[in-house]
């Protein structure tokens, strides 16, 4: 089913029902039908300029989720990017992409290499009820999103939620104590959290009130990176094992959903994924053999990076994470997401080199090196050591000059000049 046909079926069966819900509001599935078929009959009487491509903000809010249907509804592709990123070379990439034949429903940027570079997604629609069924999601059902919407997994979550009949409720930012406000205030039966974030909520209140302010969850699921074993244990004992589940995906292939009532280590691939571990050759290894986390979809779900070709078909593919296959299951447990030139900045992968390139591009700046440091809050957190000549030249202005061009976790946390013999070194 079509992205129209099924937002028009929704909106008639229940017109009422909240279908976004954010700090302005709320937005029924009428009100989401109404407006996003407005929008598309907008876009099909303007010249399209951008070859099928629709370069959309990301942002927190039901404004965000009715142009992203909008454009689906026209066979655009939506290209969904932080504030504050260039779209120019993106949009080629995708505009390029589809003068080739292909035809994604979503391009989003991901870490590879020393960069990021659009992903494309296209075959199975996120109509299909397949993976949003296997995270949990249920229609009818509430579900909490508090991460940015440029990112892969929230964004495609929140919008599989939609179509399968769901509310979906957005966070501004995170904040803990604003985490639990929404989870008490609006009661969703799902939500989706980094460990990191976890942490934060857990060390906001005392065990019994996290236990009581999340009465309302019937599944809360984290992702990004592995939950360390404390909290993990943590969590099961307050919410009980069977209201906690850990989700591993990329964005090239669906992954493994691992709830907490599971006996043994790794998590078991979702509906119609396949996984495989292999060694740097490609091969496949013996089970409990740590090797490359390779995936691919057997329903027709296909994903690849603007500079690969679109085969039409769904190949094996890898992010770099490595795992090992639990022998006589078709488990798979993550062993190590650390790869190289990648950081893991607040459950958010950041390319360590645009953080570098970033600042370097600045005219006041001779060279720059840029480091991955351990931290409390974050998990992990960027530094940068500047060299400089120019006597004018501070962290704060370093600072504003990345907020101008980076996410803030790709920003670094902390920012040494090193000047000339004239001049003192400056940390802030």
């Amino acid at each position: 089913m079509d992205v129209v046909s099924k937002l028009h079926r929704i909106a008639r069966q229940r017109p009422d029902y909240p279908a976004i819900i954010d700090r302005h509001g709320t937005t029924t599935f009428r009100d989401l039908y109404l407006a996003a078929t407005q929008q598309a009959q907008e876009l099909e009487t303007h010249p399209d300029h951008s070859s099928g491509v629709a370069v959309l903000r990301a942002t927190p809010n039901a404004a965000f989720f009715i142009q992203v249907c909008a454009a689906l509804m026209v066979g655009r592709t939506p290209l969904v990017l932080p504030a504050r990123v260039p779209e120019a070379e993106a949009l080629r990439a995708v505009q390029a992409a589809r003068r080739c034949g292909c035809q994604p429903w979503k391009a989003v940027l991901a870490v590879s290499g020393h960069g990021q570079v659009p992903v494309l997604t296209h075959g199975e629609s996120p109509t299909v009820p397949r993976k949003a069924r296997a995270l949990g999601m249920r229609p009818g059902g509430r579900a909490l999103f508090a991460a940015p919407m440029y990112l892969n997994g929230p964004f495609e979550f929140a919008l599989r939620q939609l179509l399968l009949g769901g509310c979906i409720i957005l966070t501004p930012r995170f904040e803990a104590e604003q985490w639990l406000e929404s989870v008490r205030g609006h009661k969703p039966d799902w939500a989706f959290l980094v460990p990191t974030q976890i942490q934060q909520v857990w060390d906001a209140c005392p065990p019994r009130a996290f236990h009581s302010a999340c009465s309302s969850l019937r599944l809360l699921v984290h992702s990004s990176a592995p939950c360390p074993p404390q909290l993990h244990q943590r969590l099961a004992a307050a919410l009980g094992p069977e209201r906690v589940a850990e989700y591993y995906g990329t964005t090239l292939y669906d992954g493994t959903f691992s709830p907490y009532t599971s006996r043994g280590a790794g998590g078991t691939p979702l509906p119609d994924a396949e996984l495989r571990i292999v060694d740097p050759s490609r091969w496949p290894v013996e089970a409990g053999t740590q090797g490359i986390i390779e995936g691919r979809s057997r329903a027709g779900l296909i994903s690849h990076r603007t500079d690969q070709p679109c085969t039409g078909r769904s190949e094996w593919q890898s992010v770099g994470d490595l795992g090992k296959r639990i022998k006589d299951t078709d488990r798979i447990e993550v062993t190590d997401v650390s790869v190289p030139g990648r950081a893991i900045v607040a459950g958010i992968k950041v390319a360590v080199a645009e953080t570098h390139d970033t600042l370097s591009a600045h005219p006041a700046v001779q060279g720059c090196e840029i480091r991955v440091r351990p931290h409390d809050r974050f998990g992990s957190v960027l530094s940068a050591v500047v060299q400089t000549t120019d006597p004018s030249l501070t962290p704060a202005v370093l600072r504003a000059w990345c907020a101008q061009r980076l996410t803030p976790p790709q920003r670094p946390h902390a920012i040494e000049l090193r000047r000339t013999a004239a001049f003192d070194h400056t940390t802030l």
